[in-house]
């Protein structure tokens, strides 16, 4: 034989001899990832690059549906919650100081994992901050879809756009948005100064929803409120990357 067929066969020999050590490997890291990520990775590995599906709209998509039952008990808890201008802003208040080390330090948040891993499950929440999660869930719809039919009284006055991105595989925790929003597939590019969380390529979804906004500007303060206890409580994101904006050629009468 000649050089390169040595090493040729070399290298295949360290690869035999490394394969099972590898398998095991991969296997204990993969063995806590989240279902949902697990499949949006398989599908990527799957798909070629520059599939239609891997960029743009994903017009084929469906978007995930909340169950009926859910909806109507979602239903009734925004409209238990009387959400008006003064209610609003206790929510506010009451949501802004509510960071992680407070949930944890209140016992609302428990052992946690870093931050930009896994989403965090009930394992990781105490009764009260299951009911604190699914409060600020409620409130959320009611600040982007609910009127006074729903008990929300607020008056609109004109047209925002939300703009949120987060990872694919975590979107499906806000199903309710995903039913009215626009969902534009995009690779992520932002890189953690700290090493920890990079999302550099990694598979993200772009949610874009109109809601109504009151003069006071209070409902996007309470999105932003919403949505940083959200991330808090569950979807465990280093930053929760969220834009509003004034739609100029839509107003509300």
């Amino acid at each position: 034989m000649d050089e390169v067929t040595d090493i040729g066969a070399l290298v295949r020999e360290v690869r035999q001899e490394l394969a099972g050590e590898l398998r095991l490997r991969l296997r204990e890291a993969l063995a806590d990832r989240p279902r949902e990520w697990l499949v949006e990775q398989l599908l990527d590995l799957v798909l070629a690059p520059g599939l239609p599906a891997q960029r743009g709209i994903r017009a084929a998509a469906a978007p995930t549906e909340e169950p009926a039952d859910e909806r109507q008990r979602r239903a009734e808890r925004v409209h238990t919650l009387a959400l008006d201008l003064e209610r609003l802003r206790r929510f506010i208040d009451d949501y802004q100081v509510l960071d992680r080390d407070t949930l944890i330090g209140r016992g609302l948040l428990i052992d946690p994992p870093l931050k930009g891993s896994c989403l965090l499950g009930p394992e990781h929440r105490s009764p009260e901050g299951e009911h604190l999660l699914t409060e600020a869930k409620d409130l959320l719809h009611a600040l982007l879809f609910d009127d006074e039919e729903a008990g929300v009284c607020l008056d609109r006055v004109e047209r925002e756009l939300l703009t949120l991105t987060l990872p694919r595989h975590k979107a499906h925790v806000i199903a309710f948005v995903l039913r009215a929003a626009t969902e534009i597939g995009a690779a992520g590019t932002w890189r953690d100064p700290g090493g920890m969380a990079n999302d550099a390529r990694a598979p993200n979804t772009v949610l874009q929803v109109e809601y109504g906004e009151v003069a006071e500007e209070l409902v996007g303060n309470g999105i932003t409120a919403c949505l940083r206890l959200i991330n808090n409580l569950e979807v465990n994101e280093v930053v929760l990357y969220a834009r509003m904006e004034n739609v100029e050629e839509s107003t509300l009468d």
